[in-house]
């Protein structure tokens, strides 16, 4: 059997153990896009973390550190958006990805924190060092989900009194409460983890593969994880609302190749998608949306911070990309990336340059503003790359060495640190 473990109200659950007085009460934790990343003055509250994995687990964080009016308040406007909110605050209708002041307005009473993403995971990394002792085989997928594959350790019969005493312990050493699903399969077991929440269960659902039909065919099909809006809507337009609809259009979905196959195999629960403890990075990336920005001289200064982040990240894995990566996106959907793959001896400078290169190259709707800016490295060298062009490898190697000692003061006192003039402007 393989199980899904999945922290409840996670970011919630964190400020309550940041102050316990908070317990009971409709709270949310809301975010901002984090525009202080692009401020001329250095924050110190800027940091980078690998230690958590998993495909929804991102690197850079911004901790808030700062009360309501610093954080959301902005030229008398409340700005932001919910990440998460307790039960409390959901009872009002309280959604993430809503607008704080709509959430405002259903829950008046609701109280709401900046995100300190730091602690949050601080407590993630630190319960699944706890869970790799107890669980044989364990797969983070985000920050708050676990899959765990207890298959011939736990005998199936005993699988569900196993998740009662795991979810036990986790409360009472963590107080963190958490919701766990278990089933022969991977998205099954995070379906089952659905049926066992707090306003739908016990805390705890265990599907056997006996009951998988009963239990899969009757759900609406936006209940299974993975199934988007867009998919959604293709699927609907079929006539298929439930996922016992979606099991009888085997042949449909066969006609939309992979996507369509990996999706009914899924919902059929006979996938065979093993647990994986642990994945090779195959690429780090970094991106923010930003209020909607015509000045290019302004684009370009936010670029070469958000490169300077990237270089420490590919820094502490000690990576030596090949390929660079830019998209942006423009303020009526336009889009437009590129990628270059090239030997180069990395450092900030480096990066830097590239990036500026590509933006020059596939900024094609200069009149538009420009409100998403991303970049990523990848396919990593298995050793330090020493290839490149005769007359820039000298300077390159010394950029370098410079890059790797503003990377040991940046570690000690923050990224923000160490950082170029043109960012200060």
């Amino acid at each position: 059997m393989i199980i899904h473990l999945d922290l409840d109200c996670f970011f919630a659950s964190c400020e309550r153990l940041l102050d316990p007085s908070l317990a009971g009460k409709p709270i949310a934790v809301g975010g901002r896009g984090d525009p202080f990343i692009f401020a001329p003055t250095s924050r110190r509250n800027i940091d980078v973390t690998l230690e958590n994995s998993g495909a929804f687990v991102p690197t850079l964080f911004y901790d808030a550190q700062a009360g309501f009016d610093d954080y959301f308040v902005e030229g008398g406007r409340v700005r932001g958006i919910v990440i998460t909110s307790s039960y409390e605050a959901r009872a009002f209708g309280v959604k993430t990805g809503m607008t704080i002041r709509e959430a405002l307005r259903l829950c008046p009473r609701m109280i709401v924190r900046p995100p300190n993403h730091l602690f949050y995971h601080d407590r993630s990394h630190t319960l699944k060092q706890w869970l790799q002792k107890r669980i044989p085989v364990l797969e983070q997928y985000s920050v708050d989900e676990f899959f765990g594959d207890v298959g011939g350790w736990i005998p199936d019969r005993k699988v569900e009194a196993f998740c009662h005493t795991l979810r036990r312990e986790i409360e009472s050493t963590f107080g963190l409460p958490i919701t766990i699903g278990a089933a022969p399969s991977k998205w099954i077991a995070k379906l089952a983890t659905g049926a066992a929440k707090p306003s739908a269960g016990n805390g705890v659902k265990v599907i056997f593969p006996e009951t998988v039909d009963n239990f899969v065919n009757p759900l609406p099909i936006d209940a299974f994880p993975g199934i988007g809006r867009g998919f959604s809507k293709r699927l609907k337009a079929y006539k298929i609302e439930t996922l016992g609809d979606l099991k009888a259009a085997k042949h449909l979905l066969y006609r939309w190749k992979k996507p369509g196959i990996q999706l009914y195999h899924r919902v059929n629960g006979d996938d065979n998608e093993p647990v994986v403890a642990g994945r090779d990075r195959r690429s780090i990336g970094i991106s923010r949306t930003i209020d909607p920005v015509f000045d290019r001289n302004e684009i370009r200064r936010r670029l070469i911070i958000l490169c300077r982040h990237l270089a420490h990240l590919v820094g502490k894995i000690d990576a030596h990309p090949h390929t660079i990566f830019l998209g942006i996106k423009y303020q009526f959907g336009q889009k437009s990336k590129r990628s270059v793959t090239e030997r180069f001896t990395f450092s900030e400078l480096t990066l830097r340059r590239r990036v500026l290169e590509l933006f020059d190259t596939i900024d094609i709707y200069r009149s538009l503003a420009i409100v998403r800016l991303g970049i990523s490295c990848g396919n990593f060298a298995v050793k330090p790359v020493t290839e490149g062009s005769l007359l820039t490898y000298a300077a390159d190697l010394k950029a370098q060495k410079l890059w790797q000692q503003t990377a040991i003061v940046r570690k000690k006192y923050g990224i923000d640190t160490i950082r170029s003039a043109v960012e200060m402007i």
